[in-house]
């Protein structure tokens, strides 16, 4: 492996200290020195011109399970200086499942790839899948609680009973041994949304037991935040098992207000949480159907279901808020929280739906002379459910305040396929180009310790994320022209200004140029750090 030294770069160590001025030297894969004017014979020099010098960030919350298996998958995350992602959130993953039940998962699968068996059942054997392939940055899957219950309990919504509790922390077990970094729960998908607090017990002291987080995407993102979070909270507390919140925000004008609260409970009981630097988000468009409208219904019979027109009487009430969730439900009813107008759709799973890419339901609707009940319920049905969108959700001073607080760090969730979302393309640069330049609520160092050295504490990730002698060379170089480019119109421009990064040593973007020959990324792993 070559040897590299970093000439008169100021270093943002990740830790949150002010920069300095200083040259870095790569060996092996790891940081050798960090000095001013050190001499090294026989090694490739980079003259970093006093440009910023880095911990390569590390996204906590990417749907990148399936992206080594594709060509340049993680290329738009590497161009903006992202060397390590966290997968297998929202309870949503790849692993571990047994191979007869690879192809009805995929049919609740919402995070982009082919239908296709994979070459693996165990999570262990994911985990060696990759090593296998080879990977361009670091990956790190957390264990998803959905593809646990899939696996035991399939299409049933019934709670689990206590051979399948025992199962559950058996394989819950089996994961965590080989290093799973977390457990993540999500608990708006299906089948996950049908468990009980007996089956969520039961991750959350295993969880325990290995000293990993429990990271939860929350049941209600909007009228029952509040709820739902202290739900979360009392588990956690119960078990002694630390909560890390996925993508913190609220969702609707009305629901603005619990802000205040919600980070005061954050500090009161010291949790983490990600957020993302954008005020709309992305799922799959089946979200949108009220949970109890799923009861007692199989994927296809749901379908079947649909197609009545007494329930698409009954979902119009449910959008106008004359039918609302029950006492122990919670349900995000965007149609109601943001409007038709700003549900726009992004993915679909065959080229006959593609003219509505980039279309809101309203619009949709419209064009085809529906009511947007019907149009959305028909598009549901013939594509099966495989469809996503991107929807308006809160105001974008929201978005900075939740940014700003120092308990928070950055994920992307990334979603891959379709019409991507800009923060696939742009999270991390307009971080350090809208939120640290621009409007200036996050100092430089204080915007990298949320994207490196915290982020890495928190899941355990030892010996990366902070510029010191001995940790691994995951290294970002940008200047003063860093910035993004992605837009809803132009989602997947890259960001630009990286002049370089490094994953374990290896140079992967030069200026522009991603190198798709390196694969110097490891599997990131809980057991050993690595």
């Amino acid at each position: 492996m070559t040897t590299t030294l970093i000439c008169g770069a100021n270093v943002v160590d990740g830790s949150g200290a002010a920069p300095y001025l200083a040259d870095v030297l790569i060996v092996n894969g790891r940081i050798e020195a960090i000095a001013q004017g050190i001499e090294a014979p026989n090694v490739e020099r980079v003259e970093a011109a006093g440009a910023y010098l880095t911990p390569g960030f590390i996204d906590v919350h990417s749907h990148t399970d399936l992206a080594p298996f594709i060509d340049d998958g993680f290329l738009p995350k590497a161009r903006q200086g992202v060397s390590s992602e966290l997968c297998g959130v929202c309870g949503l993953g790849v692993a571990p499942l047994s191979r007869d039940l690879h192809r009805g998962w995929q049919n609740h699968y919402i995070i982009g790839g082919k239908q296709e068996l994979w070459p693996w059942q165990s999570y262990a054997e994911y985990c060696c899948r990759l090593r296998e392939k080879g990977l361009a940055l670091n990956l790190g899957p957390l264990l998803p609680h959905g593809v646990l219950r899939y696996q035991l309990c399939q299409e049933s919504q019934q709670p689990m009973n206590g051979m399948q509790l025992k199962q559950l922390a058996a394989l819950a077990d089996e994961a965590l041994d080989v290093g799973a970094l977390a457990i993540s729960l999500g608990l708006i998908y299906y089948p996950a949304l049908f468990s009980r607090m007996d089956e969520l017990k039961v991750l959350a002291a295993r969880a325990s037991a290995y000293g990993r987080p429990l990271v939860v995407h929350l049941r209600s993102e909007s009228d029952e935040i509040l709820q739902a979070l202290q739900e979360l909270i009392d588990l956690c507390e119960a078990c002694q098992c630390r909560l890390h919140i996925s993508h913190l925000k609220l969702i609707g004008q009305r629901n603005a207000t619990h802000l205040a609260e919600l980070l005061k409970r954050i500090e009161r009981h010291q949790l983490s949480f990600d957020s993302y630097p954008y005020h709309y988000g992305s799922t799959t468009l089946m979200s949108l159907l009220p949970p109890e409208l799923l009861v007692g219904e199989t994927r296809q019979s749901l379908f079947a279901k649909l197609d009545q027109p007494s329930t698409r009487s009954e979902l119009r009430l449910w959008y106008q808020e004359h039918i609302r969730p029950g006492p122990q439900s919670a349900w995000d009813n965007l149609p109601a929280l943001v409007g038709w107008h700003n549900i726009l759709i992004t993915a679909v799973a065959d080229v006959s739906a593609e003219r509505y890419l980039g279309l809101s339901l309203a619009q949709c609707a419209e064009l085809e002379q529906q009511h947007p009940v019907d149009f959305m319920v028909d598009l549901l049905i013939a594509q099966q459910g495989q469809v996503r969108f991107i929807d308006y959700y809160m105001d974008e001073a929201l978005v900075g305040a939740i940014l700003a607080h120092p308990q928070g760090m950055v994920g992307s969730d990334t979603l891959l396929g379709g019409r991507l979302h800009p923060r696939v393309c742009g999270s991390f640069a307009r971080i350090i180009h809208q939120f640290v330049q621009k409007e200036r609520l996050l100092t430089l160092p204080q915007a990298i310790r949320k994207m490196t050295g915290l982020s890495a504490e928190t899941f355990g990730i030892k010996g990366r994320g902070l510029i010191r002698p001995g940790y691994a060379a995951d290294l970002a170089l940008f200047g003063h022209d860093f910035r993004d480019h992605a837009t809803i119109e132009s989602p997947g421009s890259y960001a630009s200004g990286l002049q370089g990064l490094w994953v374990n040593g290896a140079r992967l973007v030069t200026e522009d140029r991603f190198d798709s020959d390196c694969s110097a990324g490891v599997v990131l792993s809980g057991s050993d750090g690595s």
